[in-house]
């Protein structure tokens, strides 16, 4: 099974100089195949600076990443290396620009010399697999489409290219509630249909609650949490130390435990209070 893994990951902007700042230091994870882990941290943490280094945008100043086998520290395997990872940043429908959905999504595939009908099959295979029905999307404007299908049209030009790693940065940004159900169930299915790994940075604790099978927590360039959601939510107090919050299911449980109830400290989804008040009921 495929992983990323990072050793003592650090990485100073500026190195030398007096205005160097340290923004990743001594950072070391693994990430496998079939894993949703979701990343946060306060502003300035060093989560897009992280994965950043993950397909070799960022080389590090000191330390180790590997995806696979491959050494990212080297030219040649960070070229092989970066098939395995896909990257989609914040606002990625910015970067669509050709005249049909399926020349956007297919564009990647270019560079690879495949023949026409073999860039066409899996430009409609990915525009599928975001739930765009490449009968009445592949031939539309990128224009024309509304901001949520403007956004799995640009996650379709990375799927396309068939990554083992999908890492995000913020990829519900600027989306209003309904848009963002319909990228985070994208995500979910894509995880469950292709078996890849999700990275995905957000400020959503409610987001990364209900979807990540573990989260890595950063601060002031550090790893310091690296557990399941219920673990890491269940340290109300280190998370408000480092300006984070609770989702609002843990916020309520918090409320009813001030309150005299004895609500756990475990629950961080809504599906999970509903679950316990509903087995509270059965009982009262």
């Amino acid at each position: 099974m495929l992983q990323i893994k990072t050793t003592n990951l650090t990485h100073t902007y500026t190195t030398g100089s007096n205005e160097a700042v340290l923004a990743v230091n001594g950072v070391s994870f693994s990430v496998v195949e079939g894993e949703f882990v979701g990343i946060i941290g306060h502003t300035g943490s060093g989560k897009t600076t992280l994965v950043q280094h993950l397909n070799g945008l960022l080389a590090p100043t000191s330390g180790k990443v590997f995806v696979g086998d491959y050494d990212m520290s080297e030219k040649k395997q960070r070229v092989r290396a970066r098939k395995l990872v896909g990257m989609v940043f914040q606002y990625p429908e910015y970067q669509l620009f050709a005249d049909t959905v399926i020349s956007d999504v297919k564009f990647g595939l270019k560079q690879d010399k495949l023949p026409e009908e073999e860039q066409n099959r899996r430009a409609r295979e990915a525009l599928a697999l975001v739930g765009l029905d490449p009968d009445l999307f592949a031939e539309k404007s990128p224009f024309d489409l509304s901001g949520g299908e403007k956004r799995r049209a640009a996650l379709a030009g990375v799927l396309v290219m068939r990554p083992r790693f999908l890492v995000l940065d913020e990829p519900m940004a600027g989306l209003d509630p309904r848009g963002r159900k319909e990228i985070l169930h994208v995500l979910e299915k894509l995880r469950a249909d292709t078996g890849c790994a999700i990275l995905m940075i957000s400020h959503s604790m409610d987001d990364v609650a209900r979807f990540a099978t573990r989260i890595l927590v950063m601060d002031k360039g550090r790893l310091v949490m690296d557990d399941t959601p219920q673990a890491v939510f269940a340290r109300e107090t280190e998370l408000s130390a480092i300006g984070l919050s609770l989702p609002y299911s843990a916020v309520f449980c918090r409320l009813l435990r001030q309150r005299g109830m004895d609500a756990p400290n475990d629950i961080c989804t809504t599906r999970a209070l509903l679950a316990w008040l509903k087995g509270e009921l059965s009982h009262a």
